[in-house]
């Protein structure tokens, strides 16, 4: 019996220590030798767009930059039109892409409104649709957040992905091609969830099950669709302008979750974001949970100094 237990021990721990490997080999190889996908096969440039949702600042607009940079055209959406056409005439200079520019709100529940957007929307033949425009806030207690932000933060970080998704997948499933980039959050992935930032991380849950379920759905049509769960980016959003080793630049971001297209159904998108990801799935939670309380409470006390 003895023998049995000896054996069996050592089976698991070989077993653990087989799949170890495995995942790091796959982790070195996805951040360094792996060739990315060619974009193009989800959409000929030739009369199709690659459409951006919060576009002017951050991920989005590097987003933007890393598809142009390959020849693709850009339908920027965001709300600030001055800022739409800055970054759509530098990335037509830069690039030699055609852009299309939309002013859009999408702090709103009035579906009147969207179909607004829907129908400057209907003429484009879109093969890649990047879901990023969201909000946070400064961490504090849930009791703390007025009723106005919550209403926001669902009526941004959820509504939009959900609707354009449901616009364009009809047309990709038709074609038999075409993609789909939901921008989360690594609070999503957190097995105890993101204290001081529980309606953020509720509607980044969101996305990534969302994502999921969908790529799941439509992978046998053609249709690719990944979520990227990124670690704190330096940007206006997060209140940090300097990136370092564990906080991305969006450019850096950018490049390499673009590289990651066609093969990670979920990613950080990030090397150092993903070893981030590692320890926080795989710490006790009551850990995880310490550690990102007192992240938070860190930041959110740094905000208020700012």
């Amino acid at each position: 019996m003895i023998e049995v237990i000896k054996s069996l021990s050592l089976a698991i721990g070989l077993g653990v220590i087989i799949r170890f490997v495995y995942h790091l080999a796959m982790f070195v190889f996805a951040f360094t030798f792996r060739a990315p996908i060619n974009i193009k096969k989800y959409g000929s440039w030739v009369g199709k767009l690659n459409m951006v949702t919060g576009a002017t600042d951050g991920i989005g607009k590097a987003y933007c930059h890393q598809f142009a940079k390959k020849g693709l055209k850009i339908c920027l959406v965001s709300r600030n039109q001055e800022k739409l056409d800055s970054v759509a005439s530098e990335i037509e200079k830069k690039y030699k892409v055609k852009t299309k520019v939309i002013s859009f709100d999408f702090d709103t529940p009035d579906d009147t409104k969207y179909q607004t957007l829907f129908k400057q929307l209907s003429s484009l033949d879109i093969g890649v649709l990047v879901n990023n425009v969201g909000i946070g806030y400064d961490p504090m207690l849930f009791e703390e957040l007025q009723p106005s932000v919550i209403e926001s933060l669902i009526n941004i970080n959820i509504r939009p992905l959900t609707v354009l998704s449901r616009l364009v997948i009809p047309k990709m499933v038709e074609k038999r091609r075409g993609c789909i980039i939901n921008i989360s959050s690594i609070t999503a992935i957190a097995p105890g969830g993101c204290p001081l930032l529980s309606v953020y991380c509720g509607t980044k849950a969101f996305i990534e099950k969302f994502s999921l379920s969908l790529n799941y759905e439509y992978a046998t049509k053609g249709v690719f669709v990944q979520c990227v769960t990124p670690a704190i980016v330096a940007s206006n959003m997060s209140k940090i302008s300097k990136p370092s080793l564990f906080i991305a630049s969006p450019e850096a971001l950018a490049i390499s979750a673009v590289s990651t297209i066609g093969y990670e159904k979920i990613t950080t998108g990030y090397w150092t974001h993903e070893l981030q990801a590692f320890f926080i799935k795989n710490l006790p939670q009551y850990v995880s949970e310490k550690f990102l309380y007192l992240m938070c409470f860190y930041y959110g006390e740094r905000n208020k100094k700012i």
